[in-house]
């Protein structure tokens, strides 16, 4: 049966009880070898996650994951058993509810295919890791503008290139932006990096390293550059994207199950999505730029000692000297 955090918890929040101190707890996932739980803590109604377990499994010497949304606390109840206690996964700031919605549900969801505590607490763990990492690298608010401008246009170059040459499993796997490399895509013997800006004239692209554009021990770079116009109501918006690349991948499960992760690597989470559909984008114009010796660009190996972590901006018009047709670009990945 499908355990539906968030209808739990509306549920105890409305509870009559008259309880003031503590947690109204309701269990779930009866199937499973150990203890689990919804909860609220009074008197505030903090939503909370319960995990009982023998104290046997825990190491003590172990820090847990905690975020600026949640924490994760080894606390001791009423109820507990001797030798036993409770992991208390619990909201910290209330402006975070939905992201700890989905964090507690996508735990959830995991543990009802764990039926040893043991494994329980390994994977409680892990989850908790990833979504730590996830809070450290993006906003709980959701994408900048900038950041959803860039994600489209890497699902852009994903969709209408390379699903266009590879299968969707090996498509998939080119894409590494989300894991922070520094080109968006890699392949056999090329690498692409996606650059989008907005406006008409004098156009400037933003380059955040000294090796996003080295490509000594790459083969060759490829810089594609999206201009695009921004309009409400309009033109495609990023959950639309989003619908047609699921859509392209729907029949491998390989690709589904890699798609789902880069997006939530990339910082996209569904109950978000409401907040990017009112900006609608159209590819004004996009060019493909062959990275070579004489290309504007800043390199690792010409850096003098000392020197690192640079940012600089290149201009578009100077970048049109090195221009290639998309069948050189296919040519070089595939």
């Amino acid at each position: 049966m499908k355990i539906e955090a968030e209808n739990i918890w509306k549920d105890l929040e409305q509870d009559s009880s008259d309880k003031t101190q503590g947690h109204l707890t309701r269990r779930i996932l009866p199937e499973v070898n150990y203890d689990i739980y919804l909860a609220i803590e009074k008197p505030l109604n903090t939503r909370a996650l319960l995990l009982c377990v023998s104290s046997k499994l825990l190491d003590r010497k172990n820090s847990y994951p905690s975020s600026g949304s949640f924490a994760l606390n080894r606390i001791v109840v009423q109820d507990d058993a001797k030798d036993y206690v409770t992991f208390q996964l619990i909201l910290t700031n209330p402006r975070h509810k939905d992201i700890f919605t989905i964090l507690v549900q996508n735990i959830v969801d995991s543990l009802a295919l764990v039926s040893e505590e043991r494994a329980a607490v390994s994977e409680l763990i892990t989850r908790l890791k990833r979504w730590q990492k996830f809070l450290e690298k993006n906003s709980p608010e959701g994408l900048s503008d900038l950041a959803q401008r860039g994600l489209y246009g890497e699902l852009w170059f994903l969709r209408e290139v390379v699903f266009s040459t590879f299968e969707p499993v090996k498509g998939i796997l080119c894409w590494t932006g989300p894991k922070s490399t520094p080109q968006d895509f890699q392949f056999l013997r090329c690498a692409v990096e996606v650059k989008t800006t907005i406006g008409k004239q004098h156009q400037l692209l933003s380059i955040s390293s000294e090796r996003q554009l080295d490509d000594t021990a790459i083969g060759t770079i490829v810089l594609l550059h999206l201009s695009l116009e921004l309009f409400q109501g309009q033109g495609e918006t990023l959950p639309e994207m989003v619908a047609s690349l699921r859509s392209i991948v729907s029949s491998d499960a390989l690709a589904k199950y890699e798609l789902e992760n880069l997006l939530f690597e990339a910082g996209y989470l569904d109950i978000q999505a409401n907040r990017y559909e009112n900006t609608g984008y159209i590819v004004r114009e996009h060019n493909y730029f062959k990275v070579g010796k004489d290309f504007p660009r800043i390199i690792e190996s010409e850096l003098r000692n000392g020197i690192g972590d640079v940012r600089y901006t290149i201009s578009v018009a100077e970048c049109k000297h090195f221009a290639i047709p998309v069948s050189e670009l296919i040519a070089l990945i595939g």
